[in-house]
């Protein structure tokens, strides 16, 4: 029966539990993903259900089914952290298992991946230091994912990562409870996987060094035919250079995708949180790069606004070096009521929007500024001002005011005070317009 037929048959009888069904998310062999409703918390949540064989023969998968309903249960209840996600119940019976997990509105990594998505670089070397944190907590904890895929890794609408399906961990210091052979997905197993040695947390980090890999270079990390030729090339060859794929940056990264996927799992990364700080140092080398790059491109058209209309080009360069240059997103909140800021920002690209006991009352555009009451007299802000669209900003701060040459000093409190005037007369005009 196809997804669509049995999300149409899903009606307020069907239920699992005290959870009323939803849709169905996700519809494997043996497993169905859920969306469903908790009518005591009056919450969303995910179900998962494992539905056993009916015939003799697949005795084995039943048995395999229940090894990992109970290894996943045990494994992700003792894990509570902002990017694994959370389990909240469980059950089993004759026939089936279900564990029921939080809901996340979110895609996976694979999907993304699939339909193209772009993906730039720092993103996905954001994606990864994330995993790199909920591993190091697993890890702490004992417990080897051994199947981290982009298909497990989730990304919310506010851009968290989220880690799923613990459904083959392995408690480390304790008995496998699966019987023997090859367990995880073929194109992200580490060596000691295909060999069947013992695994550990290189296990998990050789991985997350294949994801970085695909989300960098867009395609496999080797080229096969099949799963074997696949599997003889993880345990003797190398993948080629990010480099040759043309990667940003590609000579920064590489050292740290070679030493995640060494052969041996005692070359790699000793824990997670090494793999962790790796990616960060290239990630704040790459924003400092970023940095540099936006005040050279930007400081033309900054000279084109209004707040820098009486600004001599010598006043305009100093302003430009002593500034910090910030990228916002659309709906981030830069400023809020009742805080005490002392930053002053001017507006290079993008529109925000001015709230005042959370009604909208003004639209902020390129030219314009705000925060200069916080940096001038340090008073709480009486507004709350959000980003409408995407938006480029000049941040300056009180340490960066007291840098200024005696000339620029002048001029920037001259042109603070027009823009205050200005401000004045506008809501005068407005209110006048209003009566």
């Amino acid at each position: 029966m196809s997804d669509r037929r049995k999300r149409r048959s899903l009606s307020s009888r069907d239920r699992i539990g005290k959870y009323q069904l939803d849709k169905i998310i996700h519809q494997g062999k043996y497993r169905t993903i859920y969306k469903a409703h908790d009518p005591f918390l009056e919450r969303d949540v995910a179900i998962k259900v494992s539905q056993f064989p009916d015939d003799q023969d697949g005795e084995e998968n039943s048995q395999q089914l229940r090894n990992s309903f109970f290894l996943e249960t045990r494994a992700v209840g003792q894990l509570q952290h902002p990017n694994i996600v959370s389990v909240y119940d469980a059950g089993v019976g004759d026939r089936q298992t279900f564990i029921v997990m939080e809901y996340i509105h979110a895609k996976s990594l694979a999907s993304m991946m699939n339909a193209k998505e772009e993906i730039p670089v720092s993103k996905a070397i954001d994606i990864i230091f994330k995993c790199c944190k909920a591993l190091e907590y697993a890890h702490s904890k004992n417990i080897v994912h051994r199947d981290i895929k982009p298909a497990n890794i989730l990304i919310t609408e506010d851009g968290n990562v989220k880690i799923v399906d613990f459904g083959i961990a392995k408690v480390r210091n304790e008995i496998d409870t699966f019987s023997s052979g090859l367990f995880g997905s073929p194109l992200y197993m580490a060596p000691e996987q295909i060999e069947e040695q013992e695994v550990g947390p290189g296990t998990d980090l050789y991985a997350l060094g294949v994801v970085l890999y695909e989300l960098l270079t867009g395609g496999k990390i080797f080229e096969a035919d099949n799963v074997h030729t696949h599997l003889y090339k993880i345990l003797n060859e190398k993948p080629k250079p990010l480099s040759s794929y043309g990667v940003e940056y590609a000579e920064k990264i590489q050292p740290i995708i070679d030493q995640a996927l060494e052969k041996q799992s005692d070359q790699r990364y000793p824990a997670a949180a090494d793999f962790a700080a790796a990616i960060r140092s290239v990630d704040i080398a790459l924003r400092y790069e970023e940095a540099e790059i936006i005040k050279r491109v930007n400081a033309d058209q900054a000279g084109t606004l209004e707040f820098f209309k009486e600004f001599s080009q010598k006043q305009l360069s100093e302003f430009v070096d002593l500034a910090t240059w910030l990228r916002i997103s659309n709906g981030e909140t830069i400023l809020s009521a009742g805080e005490i800021d002392q930053t002053f920002y001017v507006i290079v690209g993008g529109k925000a929007i001015v709230y005042k006991s959370n009604e909208p009352v003004k639209t902020l555009s390129e030219g314009d500024c705000f925060g200069e009451i916080g940096l001038l007299r340090n008073e709480n802000s009486n507004t709350s001002i959000m980003a409408s669209t995407d938006m480029l900003l000049m941040k300056l701060t009180s340490t960066d005011l007291n840098k200024m040459s005696t000339d620029l000093q002048a001029q920037f409190y001259k042109s603070v005070a027009h823009s205050m005037v200005k401000r004045l007369a506008d809501h005068k005009i407005a209110a006048d317009k209003a009566a």
